[in-house]
């Protein structure tokens, strides 16, 4: 049997809504399909001012250009993230300063912020890895008493929640990724939700080049012109066309991941109990976009991901820290003094987990494993 780790989703309506692109004969952002990928993604989040991206990369870049980010300024994000969440920033010349993570969820540790902010933190990064995160409460009541933007990276956070909140409307910008390796997915895409109104006007420039045409395509105004930078970050028609397809069916995505994240986890429990391996335990709705465990040492996640590939299993880690990249070296990094950015990133794996994926696989999966540990 052979199980790869991920096969993009198709709803099989994709072509029904390209084919009126085609048909209509527009396809620039923004048309009919991006404001109909809004309203549903409006809906969902219940966040009324969001805008379609050709990436979360992009969501992110606009986000730094919408708070005004100035060269020198601080931006406080996990290392254990991907390039894109430093990349946006540091773009704008800011100097980044990495946070350690919780080694329980994988995302930043809201009790290093106040050693981190200076007098020149302009905004806190708050990456959402896995579609899962504790303590929100924290870092937004942290935001508030500095008065820092916070900007969540949500890519992998389509219909996750904390508290019933989606995840994504809690800080000032929200970004969202719809790559194909994502649980819905439009080949290349994303969207930011801006939860902060008096930055839904930059938004809106920026998303035009750094011009006001939203205003003249409204009939506000008799002709646009340069009013900021600006960038071409709005999403075409074919993307949003295969978006719109792909939303409809969001809600039984999860549902079906859901299913086969919670048998991981039941095949995986006696492991757990004993030791050998840890994964995370969540009371919040999520969207089960990555299934993890982590074992003992890089030693043994190594050889554990060469005997899944010998039984044609697709498993992988994940992220090296990017404060010990050449680039990260040049920027501060808060910790305890336990590097966990570093360790527990060494001790994952990630396994198959993609809507095709049947309850048969899974089983594989989990024997395979299993016997790693037994043999």
């Amino acid at each position: 049997m052979k199980t790869p780790f991920n096969i993009p989703f198709i709803s099989g309506n994709e072509i029904t809504t390209i084919n009126e692109v085609i048909r209509e004969k527009v396809f620039s952002s923004p048309g009919k399909f991006a404001k109909k990928c809004e309203k549903e993604l409006s809906k969902l989040t219940e966040c009324d001012e969001i805008r379609l991206t050709t990436s979360c990369t992009s969501a992110l870049e606009l986000a730094a250009l919408a708070i005004d980010l100035k060269a020198g300024d601080e931006v406080i994000l996990p290392s254990f993230t991907f390039v894109s969440s430093a990349n946006a920033f540091a773009l704008r010349g800011a100097k980044l300063v990495f946070v350690d993570i919780h080694p329980k969820t994988m995302c930043l540790d809201e009790n290093l912020l106040e050693k981190a902010i200076t007098p020149k933190t302009k905004a806190i990064v708050l990456v959402h890895y896995a579609g899962l995160t504790e303590n929100i409460e924290k870092i937004v009541e942290t935001c508030k008493k500095n008065k820092l933007f916070l900007i969540e990276d949500a890519a992998q956070s389509i219909d996750s929640y904390y508290h019933n909140k989606h995840i994504g409307t809690f800080g000032d910008i929200g970004c969202f990724s719809f790559h194909d390796t994502k649980n819905i997915h439009c080949g290349e895409g994303g969207a930011i939700l801006i939860n902060n109104n008096s930055l839904i006007k930059n938004v809106d420039v920026i998303l035009e080049k750094g011009t006001d045409r939203k205003k003249f395509l409204e009939g506000k105004i008799s002709n646009y012109s340069w009013q900021s930078l600006g960038s071409s970050y709005g999403l075409s028609e074919i993307n949003a066309a295969f978006l719109f397809a792909q939303l409809q069916e969001l809600k039984n995505v999860t549902k079906k991941r859901n299913e086969l994240y919670s048998l991981y986890q039941k095949h995986f429990r006696l492991f757990k109990e004993k030791g050998l391996i840890d994964f995370p335990i969540t009371e919040n709705n999520h969207n089960a976009h990555i299934f993890f465990i982590k074992v003992e040492s890089k030693k043994v996640r190594n050889e554990l991901i060469n005997h899944l590939k010998k039984s044609g299993i697709s498993a992988y880690f994940h992220y090296s820290p990017l404060h010990l990249s050449e680039m990260g070296k040049q920027y501060r990094y808060v910790n305890t003094g336990n590097d966990f950015s570093a360790t527990e990133s060494e001790k994952m794996v990630r396994f198959p987990l993609f809507y095709e994926l049947t309850e048969n696989e899974v089983k594989w999966v989990c024997k395979s494993v299993k016997r790693f540990f037994t043999d």
